[in-house]
C-alpha cells in the first residue's frame, strides 16, 4: 500500500499533463479549422457567392475536380475543345490507390465569387506539396509552380514541395487549373491534401503564424545545439554531448524541409536523393531522440533492445541509400513501425522510471508525454486529412522537459559535491586537528627544553667551560630548528594532500623582505651577516598570501643561513612577463660543494622527502608554495630565484592615506569639533603599508573617543613622532626599507615601554615572528586576519596601561618639585627677615620673586611633558635672584640668551641644571664663582648651555652620575633630566667638566 500511492500520484500527473496538452492541442486545432459552412466544390465548381471573404477565415477548395488524364490543359477559351477531351471527376482529397497509374493530367475547378465583390480584391491560393510536379494557372495565366510539370520524362523535374500564390482578379469567377506530373515514383496522381482559397491578407496572416512558430523552435533548437557545444568545449568533454549537438540539429532540418523542400535546391540533388536525404533526415531525427531518452535514463540506460534499435536505424539509414525509389515507398511503412516501437519503448521506459520515484526522471516523462501526444496527433492528422499550421506547443515542451531534466541533474549533483565537499572538509579538518595536537605534543616539551636550556645558558652563575656552552647553544638552536620542522612537517603534510588554502592579496615585497631580515637578524645571533635590499621604491605589488610569501623568504633565508658560510645576502627584484624575479643572491666566504649539490639535487627532483631525504624540508615546502602561487623556484649557482605573480592593481599604496604633517593639526581640529568638550581624546598612530587595511583599523574606533592619524611608511611616522604625544602606536611588521621591528626598535630608543605602549601587528603567530616582536620592544601583538573585538581591547588596555603610568609620571615630577631643599626655604625667609630692619625695598623684591619662584615650582603646567623656554627662564630668573641676595658678591650671573627664541623644553629642566651649578660647583669655592647661561638659536635646533667656573667633576663621579644603573641619590635631578630629554628628543646631556677649572652642561632642543 506504501508503494501504491505515489504510484497512482504519478500516474495522476502523466494524465493531467496529457489532459492539459490535448487541451492545447484541440485550442489551436480549433483555431485554425474552418467553419462548418464552407462550400463543397460540385461538378467542378466552386459556389461562393453566398459566402463573404472575411480578412481571418480560408476556405477549403474540397469536393468534385474535373480530371483530365494524359492532358496538361493550358487555355479556357474554346471550351468546345475542352469538352471533346476525355475528362472524369475526381473528389480532393482523395485516397490513395483509388486512381489508375497515369504520369500526367490536369486538374480544374472554378469558384464562383459574389458579384459584390470589389474590384481589384486580392486572393490567394495554398497548394500542398502533390507528387511529384505541379504548376498553378488562373485563368490562363501561370501563377505558380512547384517543380517542371512536363509528359516527357526528360524534361519533368520532381520537387513536391508546397507553394503559396497571390494574384489580383477584377471577375467574380476564378477559373484554377492545376497541371501534375510524376514519373518519378509508382504513385498515381492522387492529391492526398487540401488546397486552400481566401483572401490574401487571410492567407499571409496564417502564413505569419506557421513561419513565426517555426522560427521560434529553431531558434529554440539553435540554442540547445549552442548550448551543448558550449558544455563539450568547456565542461564534458565526452562524444556523447556531441549526440546532443546533432539530436538538436536533425528535427530542426526535418521541420524546415517539411515546410518548405525547396530548401533542398541549393544542394542541386534530383527528386530521388532529396527524397532520400530527407527520409534519412527523419530517421536520424528518430534514431537520435531515442538515444536522448537512453543516455538521460538513469535505471534503463543500458537496457538490452537500445542495441536492437540501432542496428534496425543502421539498416534502415542503408536501405534508403540504396533502394531505388520504387522499392522506398513500400519501405516507409517499415521505418514508420520502427520509428513507433522505438518511441513507445522509450516512452514506456521513461515513464516507468518516473513512477519507480526517479525525482530526475520527471523532465524525461514529460518529454515523452509531449513526444507521445505528438505522435498521437500526427497520425490522426494524416488519417483526417487536417491541414493544421505548424504546432510548436510539442516541441516546447519536449525542450522544457530536457532542460529541466539538466537542471535538476545539475543540482542533484550539486547537492552530492557539496555533501562530499562537506565530508572531505571535515575529514580535512579532522586530520588537521590530529596534525596540530601531535604537534603541540612535541611543541610543549620542545619549548620546555629550549626555555630549560636558555635559562642554564644566561645564567652567570654557572660555571661552564666555553666548549661545554657553545654545545648547549647548539642545544637551544637545534631545538628552535625543531620548532620551525614541525611548522614545516604540518604544510607539506597540507601541501601534498592540496589542503592549503592561499589567502591572496596585494602585497609589496619590501616590506616583507625587511620585516624577513629584521627577524633573521635576531634569530641567527652571533652570525655576522650583511643583508641588504635594492628592490626599488616604485617596485610594483605583488599577488600573493602575505603569510605565505613570509614564509617562502624566512624558509629560503634561514636555510642559507643554517647551512652554508653565507657572508652576505641581497635581495633584489626585476619583472619578466607580468611576473616578479626575486633574486636571493648569496655571497659566501668559502665554498661549501656540499650545499651547492643540496641545492642541484632540490630542483633535480620532484618525488618528495622519501627520495630526497637531505633536502631541507623548509627549502621542499618553499618550492610548494611557490608553485601553488603560480610561480617557480630557480637556482642559478648557490643563488636562489623565484617568481611571483605581478598584482593587476598596481595603485601607489603610499599616496592613499598618507597624511603630510601639517595636514594632522587640522585633522585632530577636525576631530576634537566633533566631540564634546569634556571627552577625552585618545591620540593613536597606525602605520601600514595597505591603505585597505588603515581605513578598515580605523572604523573601528570611535571618533568621539579617539583621534586616530594613519601612515603609510615608517618614515613618515618617525617624524609624527617627534611632532607630537600619542597614547598608542600600532604598527605594521612587515613595513618597507625599515621594517616594522626597527620601526619598534627606533621608537624604544626615546620612549620607554610604559611611556607608549606599542601594538605589534604580524601575519602569523609563529614564534620567530612574536619572539622578534617582543624583542625590539613591542608590549602585544595582535595576528591578521584582524579581529575587530581583539584589536580593540588590546588597544584599550595599553592606552589604560599607560595613562597609569602617566599618574606615575606626575608623582615623578611632583617629587622634582618637592627637591627644594628645607634649608633653601629657611635661608630665604631669613634673608627676608634681614632685611626687613636693613633694607624694607630690598626685602620686598625679594619676596616678590620668592613668590613667583613658588608659584612657578608649583605650577600645574609642570606635570605637563614640555613647557614654554619662556616659563623655565622665570623659574630660573627667580631662583637666582634670590640665591643672589644670600649670597652676594659670591655668585654672579651672566645671561647670554638670543632674542624671540620660542622652543617647548621638560619643566624644572633648566633650573635643575642651574641648582646643580650652583651647589655643587661655584658655591663649593670659597671665592664663589660666576654661572653662565647660554641660549643660542641655530638652522636646526637651540642649544641650552650652563656653564659654571666651580671646582667641576671628576671622571668617575660623572660617569656614575649618568649611569643607569645608579641606586645612589646623588645626581638624581641631574640623572632624571638627563633620561627625559632621551626620550623626548633623543638628545642626552653632553658634560664636560675638568677639575678646579669648571664644568659646561650642554642639551640641544630640535626646531
Amino acid at each position: 500500500m506504501a508503494l501504491r500511492k505515489p504510484i497512482v500520484k504519478h500516474l495522476l500527473v502523466i494524465f493531467i499533463i496529457f489532459i492539459v496538452l490535448t487541451i492545447f492541442r484541440l485550442l489551436w486545432l480549433a483555431y485554425f479549422t474552418p467553419s462548418n459552412n464552407q462550400p463543397i466544390a460540385q461538378a467542378g465548381i466552386l459556389d461562393m457567392r453566398h459566402q463573404t471573404l472575411s480578412e481571418d477565415e480560408i476556405y477549403q477548395i474540397n469536393g468534385e475536380w474535373i480530371y483530365y488524364p494524359e492532358v496538361l490543359l493550358k487555355t479556357t477559351n474554346s471550351n468546345q475543345t475542352i469538352s471533346s477531351i476525355e475528362q472524369t471527376v475526381r473528389k480532393i482529397p482523395m485516397q490513395k490507390g483509388s486512381a489508375t497509374k497515369q504520369h500526367f493530367g490536369t486538374y480544374r475547378v472554378k469558384i464562383l465569387l459574389s458579384a459584390n465583390t470589389h474590384s481589384n480584391h486580392r486572393y490567394a491560393i495554398r497548394v500542398p506539396a502533390i507528387s511529384t510536379a505541379s504548376a498553378l494557372y488562373i485563368n490562363g495565366k501561370l501563377a505558380g509552380q512547384s517543380g517542371m510539370v512536363s509528359t516527357n520524362p526528360s524534361t519533368h523535374k520532381g520537387q513536391a514541395a508546397p507553394y503559396t500564390v497571390y494574384f489580383t482578379e477584377e471577375q467574380s469567377e476564378i477559373d484554377v487549373i492545376l497541371h501534375v506530373s510524376n514519373f518519378d515514383t509508382p504513385s498515381n496522381l492522387v492529391i492526398d491534401k487540401r488546397l486552400s482559397f481566401s483572401s490574401a491578407s487571410a492567407m499571409m496572416h496564417h502564413q505569419f503564424i506557421t513561419q513565426l512558430s517555426l522560427v521560434a523552435i529553431a531558434m529554440l533548437l539553435i540554442l540547445f545545439a549552442l548550448f551543448s557545444i558550449l558544455v563539450f568545449l568547456f565542461i564534458y568533454r565526452k562524444k556523447i554531448v556531441l549526440l546532443f549537438t546533432v539530436g538538436f540539429l536533425l528535427p530542426l532540418a526535418d521541420e524546415l524541409i517539411t515546410y518548405d523542400r525547396s530548401i533542398l535546391d541549393w544542394l542541386h540533388l534530383d527528386y530521388v536523393w532529396s527524397l532520400k536525404l530527407s527520409n534519412l533526415i527523419y530517421l536520424g531525427a528518430s534514431y537520435f531522440f531515442v538515444q536522448f531518452i537512453r543516455v538521460l535514463l538513469v535505471q534503463y540506460q543500458q537496457a538490452k533492445y537500445f542495441r536492437w534499435f540501432t542496428t534496425l536505424y543502421a539498416i534502415g539509414a542503408l536501405l534508403i541509400i540504396l533502394l531505388p525509389i520504387q522499392l522506398l515507398h513500400t519501405a516507409n511503412l517499415v521505418f514508420f513501425m520502427l520509428y513507433v516501437v522505438s518511441f513507445l519503448y522509450v516512452i514506456v521506459l521513461a515513464l516507468k522510471e518516473y513512477i519507480g520515484i526517479q525525482e530526475s526522471s520527471a523532465f524525461i516523462a514529460f518529454t515523452a508525454i509531449g513526444t507521445t501526444n505528438g505522435i498521437i496527433w500526427g497520425l490522426i492528422k494524416t488519417y483526417f486529412v487536417l491541414d493544421i499550421p505548424f504546432y510548436p506547443l510539442d516541441y516546447l515542451m519536449i525542450a522544457l522537459g530536457f532542460a529541466g531534466y539538466w537542471f535538476k541533474r545539475f543540482y542533484e549533483n550539486q547537492q552530492q559535491i557539496n555533501l562530499l565537499v562537506a565530508k572531505l572538509q571535515k575529514d580535512g579538518e579532522m586530520k588537521d586537528e590530529f596534525l596540530l595536537s601531535n604537534a603541540q605534543k612535541l611543541w610543549d616539551p620542545m619549548n620546555k627544553m629550549i626555555t630549560l636550556g636558555q635559562t642554564i645558558y644566561d645564567n652567570p652563575n654557572n660555571c661552564f667551560v666555553t666548549e661545554d656552552k657553545q654545545n648547549l647553544k647548539y642545544l637551544i638552536d637545534i631545538g628552535r630548528s625543531m620548532s620551525f620542522t614541525l611548522n614545516d612537517i604540518v604544510d607539506y603534510t597540507r601541501l601534498k594532500d592540496e589542503n592549503l588554502h592561499l589567502h591572496k592579496k596585494n602585497v609589496r615585497i619590501q616590506g616583507v623582505v625587511s620585516g624577513v631580515f629584521d627577524m633573521l637578524r635576531f634569530i641567527a645571533v652571533g652570525k655576522q651577516i650583511q643583508m641588504t635590499s635594492s628592490i626599488a621604491r616604485d617596485f610594483p605589488l605583488v599577488l600573493a598570501d602575505e603569510k605565505r610569501l613570509i614564509q617562502i623568504l624566512f624558509n629560503l633565508l634561514h636555510s642559507s643561513i643554517k647551512n652554508t658560510n653565507t657572508s652576505s645576502i641581497e635581495i633584489s627584484a626585476t619583472i619578466e612577463r607580468n611576473m616578479a624575479v626575486i633574486h636571493i643572491k648569496l655571497t659566501e666566504s668559502g665554498t661549501n660543494h656540499s650545499d651547492i649539490s643540496l641545492h642541484e639535487h632540490l630542483f633535480s627532483s620532484d618525488k618528495g622527502l622519501a627520495d630526497n631525504e637531505e633536502i631541507h624540508l623548509s627549502l621542499l615546502v618553499s618550492k610548494q608554495l611557490i608553485d601553488l602561487h603560480g610561480g617557480s623556484l630557480l637556482n642559478k649557482g648557490a643563488d636562489f630565484l623565484f617568481t611571483i605573480p605581478i598584482a593587476d592593481d598596481m595603485v601607489e599604496m603610499g599616496q592613499v592615506n598618507d597624511e603630510r604633517p601639517e595636514d594632522i593639526h587640522l585633522q585632530e581640529n577636525n576631530t576634537q569639533l566633533k566631540a564634546s568638550p569634556t571627552e577625552k581624546q585618545f591620540k593613536i598612530l597606525m602605520v601600514d603599508d595597505d591603505p585597505v587595511n588603515l581605513t578598515m583599523m580605523r572604523s573601528l574606533f570611535s571618533a568621539t573617543e579617539y583621534n586616530i592619524t594613519t601612515i603609510t611608511s615608517s618614515e613618515k611616522a618617525l617624524d609624527l613622532l617627534r611632532l607630537q604625544r600619542w597614547d598608542l602606536v600600532i604598527i605594521d611588521a612587515m613595513l618597507p626599507y625599515i621594517s616594522g621591528y626597527a620601526l619598534i626598535e627606533n621608537i624604544r630608543q626615546h620612549y620607554t615601554l610604559l611611556e607608549l605602549p606599542i601594538l605589534l601587528l604580524t601575519a602569523r603567530n609563529n614564534p620567530e615572528d612574536v619572539y622578534t616582536g617582543f624583542a625590539h620592544g613591542a608590549n602585544d601583538y595582535v595576528t591578521k586576519p584582524i579581529n575587530s573585538l581583539e584589536l580593540k581591547v588590546r588597544c584599550r588596555a595599553l592606552i589604560d596601561l599607560k595613562y597609569s603610568i602617566n599618574q606615575q609620571l606626575h608623582l615623578e615630577t611632583a617629587w622634582l618639585q618637592a627637591q627644594i631643599q628645607p634649608h633653601f626655604l629657611y635661608n630665604t625667609l631669613n634673608t627676608i627677615a634681614s632685611l626687613s630692619t636693613i633694607d624694607p625695598d630690598r626685602m620686598i623684591d625679594l619676596m616678590h620673586q620668592f613668590g613667583k619662584y613658588l608659584h612657578a615650582s608649583f605650577d600645574v603646567r609642570n606635570l605637563q611633558r614640555v613647557v614654554p623656554l619662556r616659563d623655565e627662564l622665570e623659574l630660573v630668573r627667580s631662583y637666582l635672584y634670590i640665591e643672589q641676595q644670600r649670597f652676594g658678591e659670591l655668585l654672579q650671573i651672566d645671561w647670554d640668551i638670543d632674542e624671540q627664541i620660542d622652543v617647548e623644553i621638560p619643566p624644572i629642566s633648566l633650573q635643575t641644571l642651574v641648582e646643580n651649578a650652583l651647589r655643587h660647583g661655584v658655591l663649593k669655592q670659597k671665592g664663589g664663582g660666576t654661572v653662565c647661561i647660554r641660549i643660542k638659536e641655530l638652522a636646526d635646533y637651540v642649544t641650552v648651555s650652563v656653564i659654571d667656573n666651580g671646582i667641576g667633576i671628576d671622571a668617575t663621579t660623572l660617569a656614575q652620575l649618568l649611569s643607569d644603573t645608579n641606586t645612589t641619590s646623588r645626581g638624581i635631578g641631574l640623572r632624571n633630566t638627563d633620561l627625559r630629554l632621551n626620550r623626548i628628543y633623543g638628545q642626552r646631556l653632553q658634560i664636560k667638566s675638568t677639575p678646579n677649572e669648571g664644568t659646561t652642561i650642554t642639551f640641544h632642543i630640535p626646531k
